[in-house]
């Protein structure tokens, strides 16, 4: 099936698709590079607390950045089979 035999409703569907999965790739790098400043403050902290909490919030952040730049990549890989 081509894309002029689809109809306008899978058209759309396949747009939205497409879409989401390009702003959860991009969200993803945001956030990611976001979480840099974060561990690198770590660095600077005077004290012990607040090393483990920019550590943390870091970590954090980072993974939840890798995973969303992983399943926008995952989720737009599927759309162009």
């Amino acid at each position: 099936m081509n894309d002029t035999e689809k109809t306008l409703e899978e058209q759309r569907t396949g747009e939205h698709n497409r879409r989401d999965a390009e702003t959860q790739t991009v969200l993803g790098i945001f956030i990611s590079i976001m979480a840099i400043p974060v561990l690198i403050g770590t660095f600077w902290a005077e004290r012990s607390h607040a090393m483990v909490v920019n550590v943390v919030a870091g970590s954090i952040l980072l993974g939840i950045g890798i995973l969303l730049a992983v399943m926008g990549r995952k989720a737009s890989n599927k759309l162009h089979r």
